[in-house]
């Protein structure tokens, strides 16, 4: 067994352990799923722009945006305040095996909740499912990588674990609002729009909503997420410090 099979297995379990964690992942998209498909959220609106994918959509993109912006900053974090990241980088044991772990388990925590949302939204509610298969494992993809560049560019410049998790809060609220979470389809203001196309949150529930229906992801979105990805993902590996 590997180092980085070791290390993703403690971790998997200390993830599992978490309450928080677990409530994130699972309860919430779940809980999402079976409150607003309950009140018929799911079901077409074309006078507000809203379609049978956004509630599945929704659901899924606030798990990985949570997983991205709050679970993965604030462990990475929490383990360089403690010292942890410091004690391993003089040991053949490298903590980058601690960061490959991370993202790997909260990857395998988001497409368990991926199938789930998936599959609740098909039995329960008759919201069927992605039409696009291609174009929707290409949106989900860039989407769970967007949003974790942003997590590691978090964990590399917060000095603690509670101040990774502060910012990532900071982050994910006003991503809410500009993906449309509150205000969906037509009912968001049009200066908001541009943004929504670009954000990380946005662009991949617009993605995601259009591989869902169908279509192709529009490329704006695509391209967004990959920019995303490089910039903040390569700014937070020259940033990075063990301790």
């Amino acid at each position: 067994m590997s180092t980085l099979t070791k290390i993703t297995t403690v971790e998997s379990k200390l993830f599992l352990r978490d309450t928080t964690s677990a409530i994130m992942t699972f309860a919430l998209p779940i809980g999402l799923m079976v409150v607003f498909g309950s009140i018929g959220l799911g079901e077409d609106d074309p006078e507000v722009g809203i379609t049978e994918a956004f509630l599945p959509v929704m659901a899924l993109a606030l798990s990985a945006a949570l997983l991205g912006l709050s679970v993965l900053p604030t462990v990475l974090a929490t383990y360089r305040e403690k010292g942890i990241l410091r004690r391993m980088s003089v040991t053949p044991v490298h903590p980058g095996n601690v960061l490959a772990a991370q993202l790997l388990v909260n990857l395998a925590a988001l497409l368990a909740a991926a199938v789930m949302v998936v599959l609740l939204g098909a039995l329960a509610f008759d919201l069927g499912t992605p039409s696009n298969v291609g174009g929707f494992l290409v949106a989900f993809v860039l989407t769970a990588t967007a949003l974790f560049a942003v997590g590691l560019l978090v964990a590399a410049l917060a000095p603690t674990g509670k101040a990774a998790t502060s910012i990532g809060m900071l982050l994910f609220f006003p991503s809410m609002f500009f993906a449309g979470v509150w205000t969906p389809g037509d009912l968001m203001p049009s200066w908001a729009r541009p943004v929504r196309d670009v954000s990380p949150l946005g662009a991949g529930m617009e993605a995601l909503q259009d591989a869902w229906n169908g279509a192709w992801p529009d490329g704006t979105n695509l391209i967004a997420l990959a920019v995303m990805t490089v910039v903040a993902g390569g700014i937070a590996a020259r940033v990075f410090r063990w301790e």
